[in-house]
């Protein structure tokens, strides 16, 4: 059996920290979060949005995956919404194939960054990974792609010190079939400066990329160490030249994943994503803290009888955590988007589940300018095709 990382530790903390729905619902307590708004976005076919960031004056910018707006398959769409969720512009990147998006970010110079999967550019038509850079005010500045031999995916994407990006996703031209782990960094101009892969003789995936408080870069995803299908929780934290400073691989029996990262203020990291191990009876959302030299402080597991995960985190002015994802354990939808609000220790204070009768989904969460949370994905509770699914929200007043 492999080794686990402080395994009597979390056996300490997995004792206290796995909730069930009635659980969660008892121990709501003020300050919770209330309702600012709601939106929809979208058009005659099927459009997610996938990920957000927050600009200036309380406005986000979003980027998702569209079938609408004259898209040729699907473009990878980005818009800017202000903070009444209303939206400014819209953006349609891409060519003639697929485009897929899953990140967006800041530029050193305020500009967005946008990172995902196309199949538009490549020689054969495989999946290359996709970068485009555009202004605030929608304008394209460049766009370019990475690809081997096979099938590239971009999943994740952050600005640097010097006005250029690292990039993270998913290569198959390398290794023994699996994916491999692929960090390319670039240029303030899109140019590449350096390439590298992580693999095993098995596959590895990542998620989420984010920088740390030191300027660091933090990427987490899974590892699969024993055997195929079973990942484990993986994280590496690299400078902003994608060297190695420390890497942590960590699980169950089962699959473990983690989908995203954001940082502390001590300077250690939050990430979330699912699990089936640790008694899991599906699927439950999982979270756990790091500090900044990669040991563990704590993990907490949140979940019912059936399938709910994390897809999304933010840190609020207060330190706290917001997570966004779905779970099917509770809610009246196929699937419910599921929102949750941790302390720094990682105790619960507030829960929410928002959508409609269909299949609701979190993909992307935000604080914005004026301290709000803002989450994004998909919903098709309210009309016939999916479309953007945009929800706002505040800490309530105590009273």
């Amino acid at each position: 059996m492999k080794q686990k990382l402080i395994t009597i530790t979390l056996g300490i903390f997995l004792s206290q920290s796995i909730l069930y729905s009635s659980d969660i619902k008892s121990i709501a307590v003020k300050p919770s979060f209330e309702k600012v708004w709601q939106e929809k976005y979208g058009g005659i076919d099927t459009d997610r949005a996938m990920a957000t960031v927050a600009l200036e004056n309380g406005d986000i910018a979003i980027a998702g995956t569209c079938k609408s707006f004259e898209a040729k398959q699907s473009d990878i769409c980005v818009t800017r919404v202000n903070s009444s969720g209303q939206t400014l512009w819209r953006k349609m990147l891409g060519g003639k194939n697929i485009e897929i998006a899953s990140s967006i970010a800041r530029a050193k110079d305020g500009a967005l960054l946008v990172a995902g999967t196309s199949r538009s550019f490549s020689k054969n038509r495989d999946r290359d990974i996709y970068v485009a850079k555009l202004s605030l005010q929608g304008e394209g500045i460049w766009q370019t792609t990475f690809g081997k031999e096979r099938a590239e995916y971009g999943r994740a994407i952050v600005g640097t010190d010097d006005g250029g990006a690292v990039v993270v996703g998913e290569t198959e031209s390398f290794g023994n079939g699996y994916k491999d782990i692929y960090i390319a960094k670039m240029d303030k101009n899109g140019q590449m400066l350096l390439e590298k892969t992580i693999g095993g003789e098995k596959e590895e995936l990542v998620r989420g990329l984010t920088r740390t408080r030191d300027g660091s870069l933090m990427m987490v995803g899974s590892r699969e160490v024993d055997r195929a299908g079973d990942g484990d929780f993986f994280l590496l934290k690299m400078d902003q030249n994608t060297k190695k400073i420390w890497a942590r691989t960590y699980g169950g029996e089962y699959e473990d994943i983690l989908n995203a990262v954001t940082p502390t203020l001590d300077g250690g990291v939050v990430a979330t994503g699912y699990t089936r191990s640790f008694g899991s009876i599906q699927t439950d959302l999982s979270v756990m803290k790091f500090s900044k030299e990669g040991d563990l402080i704590w993990h907490k597991i949140y979940g019912y009888k059936r399938y709910d995960y994390a897809n999304a985190l933010t840190m609020t002015r207060d330190g706290d955590f917001i997570i966004a994802g779905a779970t099917d354990s509770m809610g009246e939808g196929v699937y419910d988007i599921y929102v949750l609000g941790l302390r720094q220790n990682g105790e619960l204070f507030w829960s929410g589940l928002y959508g409609g009768r269909n299949t609701d989904i979190a993909h992307g969460i935000t604080r914005t300018s004026d301290g709000s949370i803002v989450v994004v994905g998909e919903s098709d509770s309210f009309s016939n095709a999916k479309d953007f699914y945009m929800l706002k929200l505040k800490k309530s007043e105590m009273k």
